[in-house]
């Protein structure tokens, strides 16, 4: 098979069609062996197209345990094109061996009657010309089967031989054609030591062995030079023949050291243990580790025929107990996940019947109570998620608003408080005028509103909102968590991240940020929703209160900087 062959890249499984269509009945060696790789590739394309279905399943929340692959609708042209070859193949090898008989039949009538005048001493001068007729019809014929060759070159010199020492009474014509084979023997010698030096092994080999039947066909030189001549001729094939089992020698190497790549993966994707997968992010991560895996196999040449397709099996077979390991885990989560979200859906019904309630202690404490099991329940769907958490938090705001609006209003104490914090938040704004502000100033201002008790309930949202945006003013233009220096890491990171493996991480690592905004967030309602039931049922600040605002801040900070990465990814 050709260079161009072997590089040839197909793009899908009609374009394999479409070729094998054009040389089905060519019968040359070259055309088996590029047949052969149309086959190998057909079926490497169609191996990929089932991953491919197999993986849009998977990366669809789909069902892997029932999935089943598409048939092969051009499989049945592919048999038929085969068949088509080897019918081709078996009438061309039918043909040549009737050829070869036939040639064999030739030859044998030619040296019959090559016989007949080598051993008549008497007449060899007058049928010198019928006898020199005969080596050129014996030349002539066609090949014969490779077994037969050399007993018929054999007796074809011999009786060369004998009608030329017959022939005495023609010296100068001999001498002539031993001059004549000398010159051409030499020209096949040179030509034999070029091959030694070509640069394509396999064509000089194949070139030698055309130049050594060529050789059998030129009659003998001068005694004296025959040996020297055939010396020369041998010792520029030695060359050649010692390149060639140097170049194959070579490929075996090669082949063994494929095999023992192609083992090491196999032991890689058979050593990982599914059971120890127990969250979405481990199977993730070890799923981006199996597709690296199999990445790298695509990279290794083949191994030695009789071990090459079942180290392929082995790989395969290994593949397909992991990622049918991960369709259960995902099918089981799914179940998992549909249970969580109808305990929350009765906790929203719950609360639904409570928030009308007027018993305001007591109902306080249920809710309390469903809001911490609702956070012990474990996931579900990102698509539910939201939207019961939303239900599950108006009713309860419906209860703590209603107890809110019975207490009686704003309070002195609550009037003082909501004083004290509009004194931090002109605090923090003549700081934020000032040029050497520094981040201690802005970290005690922050102590000391936490300390701050509860301000009227009307105004809570807008006096945070004030002091969050300058407490947020002074995070980023002081840095205060170090969010720049790690932004500006992250982006330099994905602008070296060129590559197609690159690309591939960066996709990985935009799925596991919005993995974990998605935590954040649900986090964050969860410290807003404690903070409503602590601020409704405590009547000052306390400890519990500020650390609560203070993990709140925290948390909020974090979700900014993860959006921030993901919007560094989608740029």
């Amino acid at each position: 098979m050709s260079e161009q062959t072997e590089n040839k890249v197909y793009a899908n499984r009609q374009e394999v069609i479409d070729r094998l269509a054009e040389i089905v009945n060519e019968t040359t060696d070259e055309a088996k062996n590029e047949i052969n790789f149309l086959k190998m590739t057909y079926y490497r394309l169609r191996q990929q197209e089932v991953d491919a279905q197999l993986k849009e399943v998977l990366e669809g929340d789909g069902d892997a345990a029932s999935y089943e692959s598409k048939p092969d609708e051009l499989e049945p042209r592919l048999k038929e094109l085969l068949n088509v070859q080897r019918e081709a193949r078996a009438a061309m090898v039918e043909a040549r061996n009737q050829e070869m008989a036939v040639n064999l039949q030739k030859k044998q009538e030619i040296l019959q009657r090559m016989v007949t005048i080598a051993q008549n001493a008497d007449s060899v001068g007058q049928n010198y010309n019928a006898f020199v007729e005969l080596q050129k019809q014996f030349k002539e014929v066609g090949n014969v089967d490779p077994k037969d060759v050399n007993a018929l070159w054999s007796q074809y010199n011999m009786l060369n031989e004998q009608f030329y020492d017959a022939l005495k009474i023609n010296k100068e014509l001999r001498d002539l054609d031993f001059k004549k084979n000398l010159e051409r023997k030499t020209e096949l010698c040179d030509e034999a030591e070029k091959l030694g030096s070509l640069a394509d092994v396999i064509a000089a080999f194949r070139r030698l062995q055309e130049l050594h039947d060529e050789w059998k066909a030129i009659g003998p030189v001068a005694p004296e030079l025959r040996e020297e001549i055939w010396a020369r001729f041998k010792a520029a094939s030695t060359v050649v023949n010692k390149r060639h089992q140097d170049h194959f020698d070579a490929i075996k190497e090669q082949e063994s050291a494929n095999e023992s790549a192609k083992n090491a993966l196999c032991e890689k994707i058979e050593a990982i243990d599914v059971n120890a997968l127990q969250n979405m992010k481990a199977w993730d991560e070890q799923t981006a580790v199996v597709l690296g895996i199999q990445e790298e196999w695509k990279g290794i040449g083949f191994a030695n025929k009789k071990v090459n397709t079942q180290l392929f099996e082995r790989f395969r077979a290994a593949c397909d107990v992991f990622f049918k390991a991960k369709a259960n885990f995902f099918h089981t989560m799914h179940e998992e996940q549909n249970a969580n979200m109808a305990k929350k859906v009765a906790l929203c019904e719950k609360a639904e019947a409570l928030k009308d309630s007027t018993e305001w202690r007591t109902t306080t404490d249920l809710l309390v109570n469903l809001q911490k099991e609702w956070k012990n329940i474990g996931p579900t769907s990102h698509k539910q998620s939201a939207a019961l958490w939303e239900r599950f938090r108006a009713a309860c705001d419906v209860f703590f608003e209603a107890k809110e609006k019975a207490i009686g209003g704003e309070r002195a104490e609550e009037k003082a408080n909501m004083d004290l914090k509009l004194a931090v938040i002109e605090k923090l704004r003549a700081l934020k005028d000032a040029a050497d502000a520094e981040p201690k100033q802005v970290r005690d201002l922050m102590a000391e509103w936490n300390n701050i008790g509860h301000v009227p309930f009307k105004e809570k949202e807008k006096l945070y909102s004030t002091y969050k945006e300058l407490v947020d003013y002074f995070f980023d233009t002081l840095d205060m968590k170090g969010q720049k220096a790690r932004l500006n890491n992250f982006r330099e990171k994905v602008k070296n991240a060129s590559s197609e493996e690159g690309s591939k991480s960066m996709g990985s690592e935009r799925q596991k940020l919005q993995r974990q905004l998605e935590r954040l967030q649900n986090d964050l309602k969860t410290y807003e929703n404690n903070l409503g039931f602590l601020n409704a049922k405590s009547k000052g600040g306390n400890g519990m209160l500020a650390l609560m605002e203070r993990k709140k801040q925290d948390l909020m900070a974090e979700i900014e900087e993860v959006k921030a990465k993901i919007n560094i990814l989608d740029e």
